[in-house]
């Protein structure tokens, strides 16, 4: 189930894409409502199942189904092992990790720290993201 908070973490995350996406094309709008509306819709896996490693695929099938066009994006946001990272990806998984879970906006070492919190040093979700971050601090033409 979404909650508040999850909420108020994909509205964040919507507005770092739009911001993202405008650092890439300032002079494409349309590109930038596509990112927003990408952020909005990156954790709709999480009203279908409880499991933190599965919403993504989850909400990836569901958005196939609807026909949208950037269905492998949000199926593979925050898969550090992802092969092919499209423009759209880079900027859902740079704006996931630059959003806290309410919302509100860190850095890289804010998250990582934020993540240590919530599941500790040694767990999955903090090894994924530490590598995932590693993956995106990589591509520094967005940050420029």
């Amino acid at each position: 189930m979404i909650t508040e908070n999850r909420w108020n973490h994909i509205l964040g995350v919507a507005r770092k894409a739009k911001e993202l996406a405008l650092k890439l094309r300032p002079d494409d709008k349309r590109y930038a409502e596509d990112m927003f509306l990408l952020g909005l819709l990156h954790d709709i896996g999480y009203e279908f199942t409880e499991s933190n490693s599965a919403h993504a695929v989850v909400g990836g099938e569901i958005l196939k189904r609807s026909g949208y066009k950037y269905w492998q994006e949000v199926a593979n946001h925050g898969n550090e092992t992802a092969k092919n990272m499209s423009n759209e990806l880079f900027i859902l998984n740079f704006a996931d990790m630059m959003t806290g879970p309410n919302g509100e906006n860190f850095t890289f070492t804010e998250r990582l720290e934020e993540i240590a919190k919530r599941f500790g040093k040694e767990s999955v979700p903090y090894e994924k993201c530490a590598i995932e971050i590693e993956n995106l601090k990589k591509v520094s033409y967005i940050t420029k």
